[in-house]
């Protein structure tokens, strides 16, 4: 948020930081199946997000379904969650915020580290992470499990989803 000090000149910059911060500029979900591949976290297993609600800042592209890319250098807020198909096999279930092809540190959540998994699905929410993001980087909500086959993330009420907020200028 823009500190305004006396003196100061508004500028279109300086009042979208004001006006932006704390509200949600993207929305998207994965209305239909998508395999997540048996193993550790891969940008391969990235979500696919094929239903865009909001898209403020124009972000994301369908060229490249499974990206978010920061419009302008400053602190962003991620929020999501997957939904796996049910399974007992393996003992991971999770998802992890990738920034630039990569995992971040603080972006894995793995919430049942146990070895009993429920063969009726699980729903994983990411860990909500502010990121201080550049202009240019693009964000991904990847699923990651280890049942020994592949399974789809379920849809319905069940989609996994991603949001993301502006929390202010760097």
């Amino acid at each position: 948020m823009t500190t305004w000090l006396a003196g100061m000149r508004m500028t279109a910059d300086r009042l979208n930081d004001t006006d932006l911060s704390g509200n949600v500029v993207f929305l998207a979900r994965r209305g239909t199946a998508q395999s997540i591949t048996s193993g550790a976290d891969s940008s391969s297993n990235a979500i696919s997000w094929d239903n865009v609600d909001l898209d403020s800042l124009s972000g994301w592209s369908g060229s490249q379904p499974t990206r978010w890319t920061a419009p302008s250098t400053g602190w962003w807020i991620l929020a999501g969650g997957v939904s796996f198909e049910g399974n007992s096999g393996g003992q991971i279930r999770e998802c992890v915020w990738y920034v630039n092809g990569g995992a971040i540190s603080a972006g894995r959540s793995r919430p049942i580290p146990t070895t009993a998994i429920s063969a009726s699905g699980m729903t994983v929410i990411a860990r909500t992470v502010p990121r201080l993001l550049n202009a240019g980087d693009y964000v991904q909500l990847v699923a990651a499990q280890n049942s020994g086959s592949s399974l789809n993330v379920f849809t319905g009420s069940y989609q996994p989803f991603m949001s993301v907020r502006y929390g202010g200028p760097a």
